[in-house]
């Protein structure tokens, strides 16, 4: 069976032309604007506003530990204060928030970017969570950086970039510049941060129950083990939802919701996180249940 790999430049065209579908869908112009913002969003510890059964970690569902994507560039050491100095405070967050509907894995704006103009965006996410965002305009030439709070650089400006994938190495606020390009054109710019799949300590499924927010694919993620079975079933039809399953190391896909797959289970190839999308068909809006089985 051919096996195309997803790369973060195929998620960006795949993400971009769904949000794009759905803008155009609801009729919504290209002034920028943000993603509506409610009191019970999450800012974005995201599994919490999933409703999924007792969240309780176990060995077979969570890594040991999740290493840093990305170190600080620089190293601070600081000289010898008088024990009652208080510490400097972080900085505070500057620009738009990025804002998830409660039930939502994913975010963005959407706009015009003049030549040369700096748009400055934030959200705090949780230590362990894979993150994917990316940056999609007419000339290609919009960029982004990806920076936490903290100093620690996870994209440079300098790389020139529409987009970064990895796994967030703490739980802090974290600043995304977008970069305009030589010319004022439009762009599309997404965060996706997909909720972690835990299990009930000596438990080895999951039953979750959700709802694509806005037309929009809803993530989650489940670490698991070479060679264990991971089973994920959809309780939708094909015609309005499918499963596209892929791991987040290695970019290989292993279901594709395009090909109507709403039930899956496969002995896993290797150790990593696998990303599970609920992707709505045409952008509709359903209520689902998802069960995954991990043994």
């Amino acid at each position: 069976m051919l096996r195309l790999k997803i790369t973060p430049k195929t998620r960006l065209v795949f993400t971009a032309v769904t949000f794009a579908c759905v803008i155009l869908a609801c009729g919504v112009s290209v002034e920028p604007t943000t993603f509506p913002a409610q009191p019970g969003q999450i800012e974005t510890m995201l599994a919490g506003t999933l409703q999924a059964s007792t969240p309780i970690t176990s060995s077979t569902s969570q890594p040991t530990a999740i290493p840093p994507t990305a170190m600080p560039t620089n190293t601070f050491i600081p000289t010898a204060v008088p024990p009652t100095t208080q510490p400097p405070a972080s900085p505070a967050p500057v620009g738009r928030q990025i804002a998830f509907s409660t039930g939502a894995t994913q975010g963005g704006d959407q706009g015009t970017i003049q030549a040369g103009q700096t748009l400055s965006y934030y959200l705090k996410a949780a230590k362990g969570q894979p993150m994917i965002t990316m940056v999609s305009s007419f000339n290609n030439d919009v960029t982004m950086s990806v920076v936490g709070q903290d100093g620690i650089v996870l994209l440079p400006a300098s790389q020139k970039s529409a987009g970064w994938q990895g796994t967030l190495p703490s739980t802090q606020t974290y600043s995304i510049k977008l970069y305009g390009g030589p010319t004022a054109e439009n762009f599309s710019f997404s965060v996706d941060i997909a909720a972690r799949i835990q299990f009930a300590a000596g438990q080895t499924s999951n039953t979750i129950s959700g709802s694509t927010v806005n037309g929009l694919i809803v993530s989650y993620v489940a670490y698991a083990f070479g060679g264990q079975t991971l089973q994920a079933t959809l309780n939708t039809s094909p015609d309005d939802a499918g499963l596209t399953i892929w791991g987040f190391s290695d970019g290989q896909p292993y279901a594709r919701a395009q090909n109507g797959v709403t039930s899956f289970s496969m002995q896993l190839p290797s150790t990593q996180d696998y990303i599970i999308d609920v992707v709505p068909q045409g952008g509709r809006v359903i209520n689902y249940i998802l069960t995954i089985t991990i043994k």
